[in-house]
């Protein structure tokens, strides 16, 4: 069971040992489109008539179920999330300019 101070790292292993399928890969590629598809459905809903707490709960659930299926395309490939986005932050630093005039 995951605790509320969650980690990436943490996340990862999770997923990995509830959920780890590398011979179904397509498969799971196939879910995580539609995954980001009712996603892409609840935040139509959203636009359409506003954002009550069932939309946001929802919006959120999908966000989670997008996020569990990426997690698991990285254990498939023996990616590290929390090394893979350190760095590609650092690569998307240098490339969008824009981004360290915010700081």
């Amino acid at each position: 069971m995951l605790k509320k101070d969650l980690t990436i790292k943490a996340l990862q292993d999770h997923i990995r040992r509830i959920d780890f399928q590398p011979e179904k890969k397509h498969e799971v590629v196939l879910k995580l489109f539609e995954e980001v598809g009712e996603l892409s459905v609840e935040m139509r809903k959203e636009h359409q008539h506003g954002l009550s707490e069932e939309r946001k709960r929802e919006i959120k659930y999908e966000l989670y179920d997008v996020l569990h299926y990426v997690t698991h395309i990285a254990n498939i490939y023996g990616i590290d999330l929390e090394d893979a986005i350190l760095e590609k932050d650092k690569i998307n630093e240098k490339r969008y300019d824009d981004r360290r005039h915010k700081k």
